[in-house]
């Protein structure tokens, strides 16, 4: 189970309050930056150009930066993690779920391959040529193109395609000469998509993990996925975050030249981040640890005490019922989702923007890959 603190109601996804909401927090922006801001509005607010850099986006993320203002990423570097060696080879299982958010926009109906999409503008692969090194990865579409006709999954649909064809080779021939990181893997893959032309226009987060024999966890993270290592039912290490502002991720973007002509025409600009921007992680794996790669429809809505309860809730599944508990895992967060009285991250962000208190679940594509150590 998840906790569930009643605060102010806000449907974050829809409905007339969202509505209102929309309305009483540009009025604050205006307020607080009056004469030295431009709205755009061809994006729905999702960007504000002019001296005010922090970028706001409420239903969908947003793929413009401020005109002014630089990347900043919460670990430029990466953390270098150690908690002692255990022998090995160590085996791996893993699970897969997910869940796309429901499709009635308008926007989507002439999307049709975001439709079938399974996941919707989510993906994910996982290699495993044997139970002793594994490759796996997910990628989150960013939605805000679909507003503007295109099928926001296509990139991150591609990018994993790619990476699962780039890390089943590399198992295939995994001697040190060939041997690739996760982060040359995002961005061997991210050129391969570049060079084929099958994208037109998308941008996508992307995070992909390592897991060898020897239990050496290597994470490489661009943008807001996330992978959590628990032992014992506790967070023992965690990736960071990469956003240049509210609900605007790092990410990998692919834009015609003519429309960043158009953009910079207009005074702003894309997010238009490549594979070095990604950080990079290691973490030394204990057997029966449980790590978690989830896109942003997790932790917008739940915290990292939120997957400790629900892990120590369920300890008995976590070894022969793995598939089990990942698709109890989602449906749980499905479900916060869609509650109008959970105080989810993202409503409890939005509160501190606000000075005001606000709940609702942020409803959005929800896809796990969970792998337990044995």
């Amino acid at each position: 189970m998840f906790a569930n603190v009643g605060f102010r109601t806000l449907r974050v996804s829809r409905g007339p309050l969202y509505g209102m909401f929309i309305v009483l927090f540009i009025g604050v922006l205006i307020a607080k930056f009056a004469g030295q801001m431009l709205i755009d509005s061809e994006t729905n607010f999702s960007h504000i150009i002019g001296s005010c850099s922090q970028i706001i986006s409420f239903s969908k993320r947003t793929f413009y930066s401020s005109a002014k203002s630089g990347y900043q990423s919460n670990n430029s570097h990466g953390d270098a993690y150690s908690s002692g060696s255990q022998s090995g080879p160590f085996t791996y299982k893993t699970a897969v779920a997910f869940q796309p958010k429901d499709r009635d926009d308008l926007i989507y109906q002439k999307l049709k391959d975001s439709i079938r999409s399974p996941t919707g503008e989510d993906n994910y692969f996982v290699t495993s040529n044997n139970v002793h090194d594994i490759f796996a990865g997910v990628a989150d579409g960013v939605g805000g193109w679909a507003e503007h006709g295109y099928d926001s999954s296509a990139i991150s649909r591609e990018l994993c395609k790619k990476m699962d064809e780039i890390s089943t080779a590399l198992a295939e021939n995994s001697s040190k000469e060939t041997l690739l990181t996760p982060k040359k893997i995002i961005g061997a893959a991210y050129a391969k998509i570049r060079d084929e032309k099958v994208v037109k226009v998308g941008g996508t987060t992307a995070i992909v993990a390592h897991f060898p024999s020897n239990g050496k966890l290597e994470v490489a993270n661009l943008g807001d996925s996330w992978c959590g290592v628990f032992r014992d039912s506790k967070l023992v290490f965690q990736t960071k975050f990469q956003t240049v502002g509210f609900n605007a991720p790092y990410q990998l973007s692919i834009i015609p030249e003519e429309m960043l002509k158009e953009a910079e025409r207009r005074g702003s600009k894309y997010i238009l981040n490549t594979p070095r921007d990604a950080d990079e992680y290691s973490f030394q794996l204990k057997k029966k640890d449980i790590i978690i790669l989830a896109t942003d429809g997790v932790t917008d809505n739940i915290a990292t005490d939120d997957i400790e309860l629900f892990l120590k809730d369920n300890a008995a599944r976590t070894n022969d019922e793995l598939q089990l508990l990942s698709q109890k895992f989602v449906d749980n967060v499905v479900s916060l989702s869609k509650d109008p009285n959970y105080p989810s991250v993202f409503a409890q962000e939005i509160s501190k923007l606000t000075g005001k208190n606000y709940s609702g679940g942020k409803e959005d594509d929800i896809t796990v890959v969970v792998v337990r150590v044995d």
